[in-house]
């Protein structure tokens, strides 16, 4: 079942100060199935934290429809977007600021969002101890952030992410600050609760050892979709060789053909056995055929 649809979206920043407009998204197309565990990869200013934005509703898209289960993102206001992002979406960041408060400790961090949607102090207590041991705190729980190593600072985060139960779970560069070792150990308990939980998770890294990690691989490049993957077949990203058509027939190739091809050059099409061929002939050949015709 698909869970989240995306379809043409199109995000585009304006600064005021200078009256210039940026685009970050470029027509992106994407289907994810629900209890999906998926990670999108790209360069810097490819577009891919914005469109994490979009998904978490923080950012409001500029055109185009986005779906996330029942609720269409397009079509919220900002009231109902506020809804949208305390009921329906979990956060992890690799800022560890942005994940937990300071000043209490991590127990205390898990109850809040708990507390926000009017759960009973007893069932508060129990659900964050239950997430705190599901995540190896259970030895921790009244410590604070300050107290705790980066690994453990950055599991409290995903047991906070969890609190309330959402249907969607956004982790953006969550080992960005993580040694390997100690990113693997959250890694591990990522996929475990995505197991556990059946949540539809999306992290966001440019790490392509990290985003193995997940059921699938989703490259963007320019802000635009250039190849996705099941992770069990790639060794190396240069593996990926599905792309995305969109209803307009526009194709983004994955960033290592395009770097063996000569841009703004013709591609040729061939069809053969309900087969699709794409080809770049030499450009001496090229001029010889038309040669030929003149």
């Amino acid at each position: 079942m698909t869970f989240i649809e995306v379809r043409d979206l199109i995000k585009i920043y304006h600064t005021k100060e200078y009256n210039v407009r940026v685009p970050a998204l470029r027509g992106i197309e994407l289907d994810i199935a629900e209890g999906e565990f998926i990670s999108i990869i790209g360069p810097s200013g490819s577009g891919k934290t914005t469109l994490l934005l979009v998904l978490a509703g923080m950012a409001e898209p500029s055109a185009g429809f986005i779906r996330v289960g029942d609720v269409r993102l397009d079509k919220l206001t900002d009231d109902t977007r506020s809804l949208y992002r305390r009921f329906k979406v979990g956060t992890l960041w690799q800022i560890p600021n942005r994940n937990l408060i300071w000043e209490i400790n991590i127990q205390e961090n898990v109850e809040i969002p708990m507390r926000l949607l009017g759960i009973p102090r007893e069932q508060r207590i129990k659900s964050a101890k239950d997430l705190l041991s599901e995540v190896g705190l259970e030895k921790r729980m009244k410590h604070k952030p300050s107290q705790l190593s980066g690994g453990e600072v950055q599991r409290a985060g995903l047991a906070c992410a969890l609190a309330h139960n959402p249907v969607l779970l956004l982790a953006d560069e969550p080992t960005g600050e993580l040694d390997s070792k100690t990113a693997g150990e959250l890694l591990r308990y990522f996929k475990t609760l995505n197991e556990a939980y059946g949540i539809t998770a999306i992290m966001v890294t440019h790490d392509f050892d990290v985003a193995k990690s997940t059921d699938r691989l989703i490259q963007i490049v320019d802000g635009r979709i250039s190849g996705y993957s099941p992770t069990e077949k790639l060794k190396t990203i240069r593996d990926m060789h599905h792309v995305y058509l969109d209803r307009y027939g526009g194709i983004q190739l994955p960033r290592h053909i395009v770097d063996k091809l000569e841009v703004q050059r013709e591609i040729f099409i061939d069809e053969k056995d309900n087969q699709i061929f794409l080809h770049q002939n030499d450009q001496n050949e090229v001029k010889k055929q038309r040669n030929k015709k003149q």
